[in-house]
């Protein structure tokens, strides 16, 4: 579908996964907008929380999204705060309610790199994530930040081709690596 060229593809996977007309999807740190321009496009109803407001305190009631998607937002921060954002998301999704969600990798080429902030938390010293937290979670560590929500999938997956170059340098070395979830709502 056309419609998802430039989206990332977890976003073409919640498309797939929710019924047309079922309610809204949240979108966590929708950063450019490619993914919720994309899902817009392919008529789905959305909400985009932009990167910089927090997903540990969304203004919304329980049960309210029928979906969810988030590539970027549980990339940053400390592992504590990203666990309080899963909690969070997990309140404001529906029963049933597919999530697909990104998070860092112990695997990936730059944990333990930059200024730690806890034993899986690491900033950037330089580049233009300088002073951005990155959290990055080993599978037992990724199983207790998902624990209020339904795995339907986990994964760890290369995306070197699929992050953006606006947010990295060009000369860092391949080996990016993040955990995709297809988690639900119990």
């Amino acid at each position: 579908m056309g419609t998802f060229q430039n989206a990332h593809p977890l976003a073409q996977r919640l498309y797939e996964s929710v019924t047309k007309g079922s309610g809204t999807i949240v979108i966590v740190g929708d950063g450019r907008g490619r993914n919720s321009r994309a899902l817009g496009e392919a008529g789905l109803s959305i909400v985009a929380i932009p990167d910089e407001a927090s997903y540990t305190q969304l203004e919304f009631p329980p049960r309210h999204f029928a979906g969810a998607l988030s590539t970027h937002a549980y990339l940053h921060g400390t592992a504590s705060k990203i666990r309080l954002g899963v909690a969070e998301l997990a309140r404001v999704l529906q029963a049933g309610a597919p999530a697909f969600l990104t998070f860092g990798s112990i695997q990936d080429v730059r944990y333990g790199f930059g200024d730690a902030l806890d034993p899986h938390t690491f900033a950037p010293g330089e580049g233009p994530e300088k002073g951005v937290p990155h959290a990055y979670f080993d599978r037992d560590g990724i199983l207790e930040v998902l624990r209020p929500l339904s795995i339907a999938s986990l994964e760890e997956v290369n995306v070197d081709a699929i992050v953006g170059k606006w947010a990295h340098l060009e000369d860092e070395p391949p080996g990016k690596v993040h955990w995709f979830a297809e988690v639900r709502k119990p």
